[in-house]
């Protein structure tokens, strides 16, 4: 049940209480019958209850939602850090990636195919997103092997990804 609308119980059942024990105070300045004022009173004690039960759960669904709401901010602000922290992994490990074509004397144009083929994307898939044929996709992944000195695309993808695995 919304938080408002236990407030408007409560009140509705304050205002009955209120009834209740002027009724009461009417009916004990009358002299009425002791059992009909044990009942009043009983009523009145029973929505007394009901009024402290409804406050207990609105306190406790309001601690509660404010253990969820710093749950979640929490949550966010890791979510942010860990995506901070991927970025600069993946800047760190994509000039790494760089330096070792350097290294290997790759051509641009090889460059531009090693890192599809890393991302691993199929020759004729290459061949499309460079707008090339696929002949010279295939010729390219040669150069880029043999600079590298690996026998083909699994050595050549196993030889970046090593180093996570270990």
């Amino acid at each position: 049940m919304k938080s408002s609308k236990i407030w408007f119980l409560i009140a509705f059942l304050t205002v009955i209480i209120a009834f209740d024990i002027s009724d009461l105070y009417t009916d004990v300045t009358l002299h009425a019958e002791v059992d009909h004022l044990y009942v009043e009173a009983f009523m009145i004690l029973v929505t007394a209850l009901v009024i402290i039960y409804l406050i207990l759960q609105v306190v406790s669904q309001r601690t509660a939602v404010t253990s969820l709401e710093k749950e979640l901010k929490e949550s966010r602000q890791l979510l942010q850090e860990q995506k901070s922290q991927m970025q600069e992994a993946r800047k760190e490990y994509s000039e790494v990636i760089r330096k070792q074509f350097d290294e290997w004397s790759l051509t641009g144009s090889e460059i531009d195919t090693a890192y599809l083929l890393l991302k691993g994307l199929s020759f004729n898939e290459i061949a499309e997103v460079r707008g090339i044929k696929e002949k010279s996709v295939r010729q390219q992944a040669s150069q880029i092997y043999q600079k590298a000195n690996l026998p083909g695309r699994h050595a050549f993808a196993a030889w970046f990804f090593e180093d996570f695995m270990g």
